[in-house]
């Protein structure tokens, strides 16, 4: 079961020793700041956890290709230019992740 905002509002609430409402108004201010960020097309770092970055995709020339079931020749369509958002985890995020076993057992639950 995924962290709903609710818990992890919670959680930041506990662990920082802050009112819960302090918490919500402080994770509210950190989205309002991300998405601000994203829309200048700049690179975000939270924390050592994740990076997020803006990137524009080229477009694409229309181009033939193989139905891959009949074998029979079919033009693509072409591609508008497109913006694309890439997430990378950091070291911490690495660094926290699971076994596989401990992984399976709880995505198996």
């Amino acid at each position: 079961m995924p962290l709903t905002q609710t818990q992890l509002v919670v959680a930041v609430a506990d662990r920082a020793d802050m009112s819960r409402s302090d918490a919500k108004r402080a994770l509210g201010a950190l989205d309002e700041i991300v998405l601000e960020e994203l829309g200048n097309a700049q690179k975000v770092r939270i924390g050592g956890l994740v990076q997020l970055t803006v990137r524009v995709k080229p477009a694409q020339k229309k181009r033939k290709g193989r139905n891959p079931a009949t074998g029979e020749e079919i033009e693509i369509a072409a591609k508008p230019a497109s913006v694309d958002l890439r997430a990378r985890p950091l070291a911490k995020a690495k660094a926290a992740r699971p076994s596989v076993q401990k992984a399976r057992r709880r995505l198996a639950a």
